[in-house]
C-alpha cells in the first residue's frame, strides 16, 4: 500500500531564506547522517522544490517523463535529484527553475544541467561546449519510507532505520513536516519522554488521575538505545481505544532518529511511530513523522493522520518553549526525575558519539 499523503498537503515551499549566503559547516557527525528533505509527494514529476538543510540550501527536482525539447537527456527516469539550491554561474536558486527534458534549467540565464549536475547548454552562447567545472553541487539521494533523504557528506550507516514500516499489509502515513523552533536533539528527547502525557496530551495519551510513570529499563545494544517495558495509562491512546493500558517500546537508531512501537495489553494490532527531527539550523527544525498502522480497519487514512498530527501539534509549542533551546549534554545542567531515565540515556548516548549539533 502506498504512503499517504493528504490532498491538503501541498508541497512546501521549503523558505531558504533561515540559510545565508555561504552555507555553515555542519559538525563532522552531522555530515555521515540521512537526513529527510520532504515527503516524496511533494515534488512531482518535472518540477523542483526548494529546502533548508542544517543551514545548507538544496534544491529537490525530479524529471518529467516525457518531453517536446530539442535539448533533451535520453533514459528520461522520474528519480528524485538533490542538489545546492545556487547556480555557480551567478548563484541564483535553482529550485526557482524548470525542469524539461531531464534537464533543470536555471531561472536566471536558462543554463540547463543534466541529471549528473553538468551544465550542458548556455542559451547566450549555445555553440560553445560548457566547461566540465560549470556544474551544479550534487548530493547522495535516496528515496525511503515515503520521503526523500540525502547526506551532506558520507553515510556512516545504510538508510535502514525503521524495519516496521515493511510489516505486510499495515497501512503507512506520512504526517506533512512541521517545523518546531527548537533543536533536533530536543525534538527527539520529548519523542522519548512518557511524564508529559497526562499534561500535554490530556484525554489522549495521559491523564490527571493516572500521571505515575512505571519503571522501565534502558539498554544499549548494536549501537542503538532501547527502552522496553514502558507501561501507561491511555484514555485514547490508540484509535478505537479507550481507557486502556498501553505499551511501548522506544528506540534510539541514530542521533536524530528515534521509533517507539506501542500496543494496548490484552489488545490486538499495534502502531508503529518513526520521528526523524531533521534540523534546518542548530535551533530550528523540520519533525518528520512517519506511522505504521497494523490490523487497522476501522478509521479512514486521514482520520489516523489527523490522530497523529494532533499529538504533533500539541508538543509543538512545550518543545518550542524550552529554553536553552539547544540541549544540555553537561549532567548537571538540568535537574532530573527517575523516570527520566531514557532521556538521560539518550544525552549520554549523543555524549558518546560526541555529536555537537544543536546541543551545548
Amino acid at each position: 500500500m502506498q504512503p499517504f499523503e493528504p490532498a491538503s498537503s501541498s508541497a512546501p515551499s521549503g523558505d531558504t531564506s533561515a540559510a545565508g549566503d555561504a552555507p555553515t559547516a555542519p559538525d563532522t557527525a552531522l555530515l555521515g547522517e540521512w537526513l529527510p528533505i520532504c515527503n516524496s509527494a511533494d515534488v512531482p514529476a518535472g518540477e523542483s522544490r526548494g529546502f533548508v538543510v542544517a543551514g545548507e540550501r538544496l534544491v529537490v527536482w525530479r524529471n518529467a517523463p516525457e518531453a517536446d525539447d530539442p535539448v533533451v537527456q535520453p533514459d528520461i527516469s522520474t528519480d528524485a535529484h538533490v542538489w545546492r539550491d545556487r547556480c555557480p554561474h551567478r548563484g541564483a536558486q535553482l529550485s526557482l527553475g524548470t525542469v524539461t527534458g531531464g534537464l533543470l534549467a536555471c531561472p536566471y540565464h536558462g543554463w540547463r544541467y543534466d541529471a549528473d549536475g553538468q551544465c550542458i547548454h548556455i542559451p547566450a552562447n549555445p555553440s560553445i561546449r560548457p566547461a566540465k567545472r560549470a556544474c551544479a553541487r550534487t548530493y547522495r539521494v535516496e528515496e525511503r519510507y515515503g520521503a526523500v533523504w540525502t547526506c551532506l557528506g558520507e553515510p556512516s550507516l545504510p538508510l535502514d532505520f525503521f524495519p516496521e514500516y515493511d510489516a505486510p499489509g499495515a497501512r503507512r502515513i506520512n504526517l506533512a513536516a512541521q517545523t518546531v523552533r527548537s533543536s533536533a536533539p530536543r525534538v527527539v528527547e520529548n519523542f522519548l519522554d512518557m511524564a508529559h502525557f497526562p499534561f500535554v496530551h490530556t484525554g489522549i495519551l495521559g491523564d490527571a488521575s493516572h500521571t505515575e510513570v512505571q519503571d522501565y529499563e534502558v539498554i544499549e545494544t548494536e549501537g542503538a538505545l532501547e527502552a522496553r517495558q514502558c507501561r501507561f495509562w491511555q484514555p485514547a491512546g490508540l484509535p478505537g481505544q479507550v481507557g486502556v493500558d498501553i505499551e511501548y517500546v522506544y528506540r534510539v537508531k541514530r542521533p536524530l532518529v528515534a521509533s517507539l512501537s506501542k500496543v494496548a495489553q490484552h489488545g490486538s494490532g499495534a502502531l508503529h511511530l518513526m520521528l526523524v527531527a531533521s534540523p534546518v539550523s542548530e535551533t530550528e527544525t523540520r519533525a518528520w513523522l512517519v506511522s505504521v498502522f497494523e490490523d487497522e480497519s476501522t478509521h479512514s487514512d486521514q482520520e489516523l493522520y489527523d490522530f497523529n498530527m494532533r499529538i504533533l501539534m500539541q508538543d509543538t509549542p512545550v518543545v518550542e518553549s524550552q529554553w536553552p533551546k539547544r540541549l544540555p549534554l553537561d549532567p548537571q545542567a538540568e535537574l532530573h526525575q527517575v523516570c527520566d531515565r531514557l532521556s538521560v540515556g539518550y544525552r549520554r548516548y549523543l555524549r558518546e558519539r560526541r555529536w555537537g549539533y544543536g546541543t551545548e
